[in-house]
């Protein structure tokens, strides 16, 4: 758990980071990275994140982004998230995808760092989705169900990547993958055991 230290923007975004399931990312690493975060340790996790160390540069990221630590810097943010989620870091990749989202009423839709771009959100949030990283699954299933201009709807993908999620622990996402998987046409049923044999397939286990 993150200690009474914890700064409260941090905090919120370690418990949605934290509903993930625990092979698909070391959320204890995460947690102890964020929970030794501080004015004093800044400069050594910055130092970090120039040496290439993804979580390094995705705390530096947060930081920048939160401003809690060290000046709020938005375009800061983002080159520290781009350069943690081109190696992989499933977190970074999933901040990556609520800067170019849509998110509203929070800290990355009040002051974006770059302007808002569907097809950018939903590359990252799959980068991520795909390592089993619970949020970005359910914010990819919720831009599915949504659409958008560039993002069209497709109920087949916004239940299987909501099913995904429930895996992951989000029970409101349970509650909408089965109700709208009770809406899918016969094809649209098809098309979703397509998408669960495939998954099946990546991780080598039966379906």
């Amino acid at each position: 758990m993150v200690r009474a230290g914890r700064t409260a923007g941090i905090a919120v975004l370690l418990a949605t980071c934290l509903l993930q399931t625990a092979l698909a990312y070391d959320s204890a690493k995460l947690e102890d990275a964020l929970d030794s975060l501080s004015a004093a340790s800044f400069p050594a996790w910055k130092k970090r994140a120039r040496a290439g160390d993804p979580v390094a540069q995705n705390v530096v990221g947060m930081a920048c982004k939160y401003g809690e630590v060290t000046a709020q810097n938005p375009s800061s943010s983002l080159h520290w998230f781009l350069k943690a989620a081109r190696q992989g870091d499933a977190d970074a990749q999933f901040n990556l995808g609520r800067i170019y989202g849509k998110a509203t009423g929070s800290v990355y839709g009040k002051q974006r760092a770059a302007p808002q771009d569907d097809v950018a959100a939903a590359h990252w949030y799959q980068s991520a989705a795909e390592q089993d990283y619970g949020p970005a699954q359910r914010n990819l299933a919720d831009m599915y169900a949504e659409g958008s201009q560039t993002i069209p709807r497709d109920r087949t993908r916004a239940v299987f990547w909501l099913k995904r999620a429930a895996a992951a622990g989000d029970l409101a996402a349970s509650r909408l993958a089965e109700k709208l998987g009770n809406e899918l046409t016969a094809f649209e049923k098809q098309g979703f055991q397509t998408m669960e044999t495939q998954w099946s397939q990546r991780r080598h286990i039966s379906p």
